[in-house]
């Protein structure tokens, strides 16, 4: 069972960082007002997701 949540976790992680990166480069792209709600959002649970991934991990 914690290997599954292992693997789920990890997944969402590299979801979210890679989302993140993804909006990263979109908003340094734009000129003038942006919204980064988005960024602000993916990348902390990316770290949650991380965290998370590696307490199941050692929990397996």
């Amino acid at each position: 069972m914690y290997l599954f949540l292992t693997i789920l976790t990890y997944a969402l992680s590299v979801v979210h960082f890679a989302y993140g990166y993804k909006e990263a480069l979109r908003i340094s792209d734009e000129v003038g007002r942006v919204n980064g709600w988005s960024f602000i959002f993916s990348v902390p649970l990316g770290f949650i997701f991380a965290f998370f991934s590696d307490y199941f991990y050692t929990l397996s």
